[in-house]
């Protein structure tokens, strides 16, 4: 499937807007999913795209929180474990 150009205006300020409101209170997927499906992305194109990019920010927050200290790293093995 190939994005259109109005499509894409659609969906970048859309998202950006999500990514903002995730990083702040969180649930910036009911931002998201919505707009993929406005611009006509299939359904489970939409679900897959917004769980990437969930799971995207999910891995650089995590990352950020290791690199700048902010794991215990003994008690985060208790909890996986």
């Amino acid at each position: 499937m190939e994005i259109t150009a109005l499509q894409f205006m659609i969906i970048c300020p859309l998202v950006f807007l999500a990514g903002f409101v995730d990083a702040v209170a969180g649930g910036g997927g009911l931002i998201s999913l919505p707009a993929y499906m406005i611009a006509g992305l299939p359904v489970h194109m939409a679900i897959g795209t917004n769980k990437l990019s969930s799971g995207m920010g999910t891995a650089l927050a995590t990352w950020r929180f290791a690199r700048n200290g902010y794991i215990i790293w003994k008690q985060a093995a208790l909890c996986v474990s």
